[in-house]
């Protein structure tokens, strides 16, 4: 599972890499998967998910099994699906986050990674830490942790 938060820096050409904790769940978990899939997260919150190539695989069979005239689900495949791109690692796991995506969240210099078990996220490092203080401010955690009884 994906877990813990990493800063790394991103070059000018969008190259970064993979925190060593990712790179091993992809070799253990993942079987030394080197695909990723990184498209827009679903919530509208200003990030890029990142899945291996299995998940992305079930989350697609889902959304194949959804109602094609449902405007919802097209709407959702537009959104979500649409803008996904399959970037490949390489043996040092090293990426490239293409640019379109890069400039749709903000990515500038620093990056982070935010392990969220079966995938991970990839924000710009200040749009995270301004995220985080607001949603800490208004106690959102605390609030959702009582909901789901954790």
């Amino acid at each position: 599972m994906f877990r813990g938060t990493y800063e790394h820096a991103v070059d000018a050409k969008g190259r970064t890499a993979l925190p060593a904790k990712f790179r091993e769940v992809m070799q253990g978990k993942y079987e030394g998967e080197s695909t990723l899939m990184l498209a827009p997260s679903a919530d509208g919150a200003p990030c890029l998910r990142a899945f291996p190539m299995q998940e992305w695989r079930a989350t697609e069979e889902k959304l194949a099994d959804m109602d094609p005239f449902d405007p919802r689900v097209d709407e959702l495949i537009r959104l979500y699906v649409g803008p996904a791109q399959d970037v490949e690692t390489d043996k040092l796991g090293r990426l490239l986050v293409p640019q379109p995506l890069r400039e749709g969240i903000g990515i500038t210099k620093d990056i982070l990674f935010v392990g969220k078990l079966k995938h991970f996220e990839i924000w710009d490092a200040e749009t995270f830490r301004s995220y985080m203080d607001k949603r800490r401010s208004e106690g959102t955690l605390t609030r959702t942790l009582k909901e789901l009884t954790l």
